[in-house]
């Protein structure tokens, strides 16, 4: 997404492409090894991992510094999120699936509005939590890890469609992942088994089940928005 408002796009994707193996074998599946080696599975210290590893080392002045390292990953993850979000807000209001005063942009190119919007949405999470503490956050963290799932399920099957397409007419690619599909088609069947696992759980059924009817509650939202708007279009000829 960030991509697009670079100087060579191709070039800054391919970038990252090759840099997000090690980065996620690092910084995540490295992590969560430590962790997993150093505390015990009943340790309270689970409740800050970090902070906790780093107290059983006996460094001075740890839990301290790793709590502000924690809080400055938080804020960059916010800010990360919010350019996502304000950068899909003016996406579909390009595409007449949101209101079109969304599309203005300041004279440096920023969507000044869909940012607004989008930090609106966070200011209005965040007072909800306070006047229903422990209700709000916890939805939210549901919400976005069922539809993390179905983010990437839609993207593997787009790109299992979209691969095939291309390769048949003949489209010329700039990006070209290796292991097509069998790579594509291993991340569909490793989702298949997480899902299957969470409907098997009762924690987590209800979750997936509210997740899945929101997704198709807002896609039959659009579909009537898109009808309506192509006979309004259709009506002004």
């Amino acid at each position: 997404m960030a991509a697009a408002e670079t100087e060579d796009p191709g070039h800054s994707v391919g970038k990252a492409i090759r840099t997000v193996v090690w980065r996620i074998l690092v910084f995540y599946i490295g992590s969560v090894f430590v962790i997993a080696a150093i505390l015990p599975a009943t340790s309270k210290s689970l409740a800050s991992p970090f902070a906790g590893v780093l107290d059983a080392a006996r460094i001075p002045g740890a839990s301290t510094a790793i709590t502000l390292v924690a809080v400055v990953a938080l804020l960059s993850a916010l800010n990360a999120n919010l350019y996502g979000a304000s950068r899909m807000v003016y996406s579909l209001s390009q595409r007449g699936e949101a209101p079109r005063i969304l599309t203005r942009l300041n004279n440096a190119g920023v969507p000044l509005l869909a940012v607004a919007v989008s930090v609106a949405f966070g200011f209005i999470a965040t007072v909800l939590e306070l006047l229903f503490p422990e209700r709000i956050l916890p939805a939210l963290f549901q919400l976005v890890g069922s539809t993390c799932l179905v983010v990437w399920g839609s993207a593997l099957v787009s790109q299992l469609i979209l691969r095939r397409r291309a390769d048949r007419d003949g489209t010329p690619l700039p990006l070209r992942m290796k292991g097509f599909p069998g790579l594509t088609i291993l991340g569909l069947v490793l989702l298949g088994l997480i899902f299957a696992v969470g409907f098997s759980a009762e924690s987590s059924r209800v979750q997936l089940f509210s997740t899945f009817t929101l997704i198709a509650g807002i896609a039959l939202a659009c579909a009537a928005g898109a009808r309506l708007t192509s006979r309004n279009r259709a009506a002004n000829r």
